[in-house]
C-alpha cells in the first residue's frame, strides 16, 4: 500500500481531458437530456470515486505488478479515449461528439474508461479493483447510453 507514481498516473490519465473539459465545455448542449435514475447515478459516482482512489491507495502494489499484455490493453483504451477527446476538441466542442460512435463502438468516451478500469482490476487480480470498476461500468454505461439514445431520438 501507499502512493507511487504509477498509482497516480492511472487515474490522472483519465482525468486530464476531463479537467480541460471543465474549462472548455460543449457547444449546442440540448436542454432536456435523457437521464437515468438517481440510483444508477449513485452507483456510477461510487464506482468512479473508488476507481480513482484505489490506484492512489495501492500505488506500490500496482508498481510491483509484472508487465504483461493487460497494461498494453489499458494503454490502447487510453489511446482510443484520447482520440475521442481530440475529435471532440477539434470538432468545435460539439456536445454530440461526446457520444458519437468510434467506428462500430457506441459511446466510446464512456466505454474506454470503463474497460481501462476493468482491465486494471484484471491486471491486479483483485476484487478490490474489479468491484468498483463494475459499479462504475454499470452506472456510467447506463447514464451515457440514456443521453446517447436521447440524442439519436432528437436527430
Amino acid at each position: 500500500m501507499g502512493l507511487h507514481l504509477k498509482g497516480i498516473l492511472i487515474p490522472l490519465l483519465v482525468m486530464l481531458p476531463n479537467l480541460v473539459f471543465l474549462f472548455l465545455g460543449p457547444h449546442h448542449m440540448p436542454q432536456n437530456l435523457s437521464t437515468s435514475s438517481a440510483v444508477i447515478t449513485v452507483l456510477e459516482r461510487i464506482g468512479q470515486i473508488s476507481c480513482f482512489a484505489m490506484p492512489l491507495v495501492f500505488g506500490h502494489k500496482i508498481a510491483e505488478q509484472p508487465v504483461n499484455f493487460t497494461p498494453v490493453l489499458m494503454g490502447i483504451c487510453m489511446l482510443l479515449y484520447y482520440i475521442c477527446w481530440i475529435r471532440y476538441f477539434a470538432g468545435g466542442r460539439e456536445f454530440a461528439l461526446l457520444y458519437e460512435p468510434l467506428g462500430p463502438v457506441p459511446i466510446p468516451m464512456a466505454l474506454f474508461p470503463i474497460l481501462y478500469f476493468l482491465l486494471l482490476g484484471v491486471w491486479m487480480k483483485s476484487y478490490l479493483f474489479v468491484v468498483p470498476a463494475l459499479l462504475f461500468a454499470i452506472g456510467h454505461f447506463i447514464n451515457s447510453w440514456s443521453v446517447y439514445a436521447g440524442l439519436k431520438l432528437k436527430s
